[in-house]
């Protein structure tokens, strides 16, 4: 699923799920879903202040930072860490950008980075 879609963490009641990217997106739906999910597990490329737990920032003890990529996924749903860590999760929520053309799509909320168009922005 893309962040394009997510509109309420209700259908997420109660599963695992990770996020990948931890832009303003990814930080808001992951702690919007925390709320209700069994676990959240965020995938980011910067180094969270403790690696695989969760951080006073997210207020979450449910929601889980992992400063490495997933370097792939397996048959049985598993997702695997560059690290060798591994998540068994029920959906996969990604919430990076796309660049087709000099547009940006799929954003959460149609809101984009405002490094992308930095003078000009609709809410």
């Amino acid at each position: 699923m893309h962040s394009h879609s997510y509109r309420v963490p209700d259908p997420f009641r109660g599963q695992v799920v990770m996020v990948i990217g931890y832009q303003p997106s990814g930080m808001d739906i992951s702690r919007d879903i925390a709320g209700v999910a069994k676990e959240v597990h965020v995938a980011m490329r910067l180094e969270p202040p403790d690696q695989m737990h969760t951080t006073t920032a997210t207020s979450h003890a449910n929601l889980w930072l992992h400063s490495c990529t997933i370097e792939h996924a397996e048959e049985d749903g598993s997702l695997v860490f560059q690290d060798g860590s591994r998540i068994k999760a029920d959906v996969i929520l990604h919430c990076a950008i796309s660049v087709d053309d000099n547009r940006v799509g799929l954003l959460y909320k149609h809101v984009f980075p405002p490094i992308l168009a930095p003078h000009i922005s609709f809410i």
